[in-house]
């Protein structure tokens, strides 16, 4: 397949442009971006999420200046646009390109400091550390305490959170590591090495929370202690999993989400679960909308969960892999009191009206408003499915 230049010639000019006359109105998006998040930045440990939402996709490129449209048009002419699978697929992100377009102009320029900047901004965007922290800890946040003593006592100075003492250190490491291992692919700046340098901090900010995650879980697991699906609820009743049930289960969230985030929308899958009133284009439309919004991911993680939960609370095997998932999660519950499936029907009906106008204006009728859960909650039952194979 041959290589392009598109976002060389396209993005990268505007991008110049841009940042050199708005310069200092960036520097002020940057100081916000990081005031916003200080407290969760400067923690000694990953044990909550850090938003990147689309209120700040919009601040970013407001303040910047770039045309969100001439980003567009350069990635469309990629030689890789037209591939519907293509992986990663934040390479077709405009925000993920223009960030790296920045962060080339400042490093060809030598400006050290901005350079710096401009890589942790990349790095705690959407595409990277808020969705790869949901994937390494997907079904709840983790225990502050568990997390606190891992940190501390268990992992070793071979981890960047033990060297750097704090997240924004941590990440600043790898981003460092990330740029100079690599200045001879942002001098030529084909579209090919955009997207290897696009895949590669994905893969070492992966690689950071993932190998604290293994060992947080192996803990976890090891002293006998429970996950919970809901862990602002201490009550008697509250439900709770057996030790390798919870491990079972965050297992499999974890791969759906991994799955959702790094192949977007499911044709395959799409066209499984539509249905007469819900046809494929349709549910593919509010899937790719469902996705291209980050603020949606903890709605989906949480409707996941409780699919498995319910599952595994009447299930033998406890195995997503099986028929007998699919068939018990699509399975109709319209009369049940059970507070779990409730529960999945606040999250859809919000999914629903925050991704698709169509929904709202003809959920009036039952029977539509059935065929749109009928639809989404198969696509997401076979979704389970298909990522724990």
């Amino acid at each position: 397949m041959q290589d392009t230049k598109s976002i060389l010639n396209i993005a990268y000019p505007e991008v110049e442009k841009k940042i050199k006359n708005n310069l200092s109105k960036y520097k002020s998006y940057l100081s916000r971006f990081i005031n916003n998040r200080s407290t969760l930045l400067y923690s000694n440990m990953p044990s909550q999420q850090i938003y990147f939402s689309q209120t700040d996709v919009d601040d970013f490129f407001k303040s910047t200046g770039i045309d969100i449209g001439i980003i567009k048009h350069a990635i469309q002419g990629t030689y890789y646009y037209e591939i519907g699978n293509f992986n990663p697929r934040y390479a077709k992100d405009e925000c993920t390109v223009a960030m790296l377009c920045i962060v080339r102009y400042f490093g060809l320029k030598n400006m050290k400091k901005e350079l710096e900047l401009a890589m942790i901004n990349m790095a705690f965007s959407g595409k990277y550390y808020p969705s790869i922290w949901y994937g390494s800890f997907p079904v709840s946040a983790p225990n502050e305490h568990i997390m606190e003593y891992v940190v501390t006592n268990v992992l070793t100075n071979k981890f960047d959170i033990v060297r750097e003492k704090n997240v924004i250190g941590a990440v600043r490491s790898i981003t460092n590591t990330w740029y100079t291992s690599y200045t001879q692919k942002y001098k030529e700046f084909h579209d090919d090495d955009c997207v290897y340098l696009i895949q590669q901090l994905h893969n070492r900010l992966r690689s950071f929370m993932s190998n604290i995650a293994e060992v947080y879980y192996d803990y976890n697991t090891n002293k006998d202690l429970y996950i919970t699906y809901d862990s602002d609820d201490v009550s008697d009743d509250n439900y709770r999993l057996a030790d390798s049930d919870s491990f079972k289960m965050t297992r499999a969230v974890e791969n759906t989400m991994t799955f959702i985030n790094s192949h977007g929308v499911d044709y395959k899958i799409c066209k499984m679960s539509s249905n007469d009133l819900i046809k494929m284009d349709e549910l593919k439309s509010i899937i790719e909308t469902m996705l291209g919004d980050n603020r949606n991911i903890p709605l989906i993680k949480e409707y996941i969960t409780l699919l498995i939960v319910c599952y595994f609370q009447q299930s033998k095997t406890k195995d997503v892999r099986d028929l007998d998932f699919v068939s018990f999660s699509i399975k109709a519950k319209p009369n049940s009191k059970d507070k779990y499936i409730l529960r999945q029907k606040e999250l859809m009906d919000q999914i629903l009206l925050n991704n698709s106008e169509h929904f709202s204006r003809r959920r009036n009728r039952l029977a539509t408003e059935s065929a749109y859960y009928r639809a989404l909650n198969a696509y997401f039952a076979l979704t389970v499915q298909q990522a724990n194979k």
